[in-house]
């Protein structure tokens, strides 16, 4: 056997022994987001105003949230129109075992869609309490966080409650 050959040999049995070092980091990349001019304008009336603005898109009617332009043919959004912080729940699915940091809420919920009054979509958000009563057709109302609370988010509404 030639001396390369045993070299080789050799470095191979001594590389398969030493285990891969891992090492867990945790890498934070902190960023402004904006918004956009549509997104934006809802947000603060969420923030501000403590008010739920669609806007009137040709073909869809009052869109909420509104995305500036009209899913039907491509068209600018238009009006912006205050709809009501009640609706009807068009959609449910309820969480029973909520999942710690994954899901919006530590105790049993309900992703809902919400057709509020005044608009033609629906708003996705959730239910936390009368799961029992909640179903497609109940009617709920937004349950605003505090004055001092809201950020400019679509958390500034904490949950929908159910009024009927």
């Amino acid at each position: 056997m030639s001396t390369a050959t045993r070299e080789s040999s050799h470095e191979s049995s001594h590389e398969s022994s030493i285990a891969p070092l891992s090492q867990k980091q945790v890498m934070e990349f902190p960023y402004k987001h904006s918004t956009g001019e549509t997104v934006g304008r809802f947000l603060a009336g969420l923030k501000s105003q403590k008010k739920i603005w669609g806007q009137r898109v040709s073909g869809q009617g009052v869109v909420v949230p509104p995305t500036g332009y009209s899913e039907i043919d491509a068209s600018a959004g238009g009006e912006w129109v205050e709809v009501k912080e009640t609706g009807t729940v068009t959609a449910v699915a309820k969480v029973h075992k909520p999942v710690d940091a994954l899901h919006p809420s530590t105790t049993p919920f309900a992703f809902v869609l919400v057709k509020l009054d005044g608009a033609d979509t629906a708003l996705a958000h959730i239910v936390r309490d009368d799961l029992a009563k909640l179903r497609v057709g109940t009617r709920v109302q937004a349950v605003w966080q505090a004055d001092d609370q809201r950020c400019g988010s679509i958390r500034d509404i904490d949950c929908f409650r159910v009024i009927a």
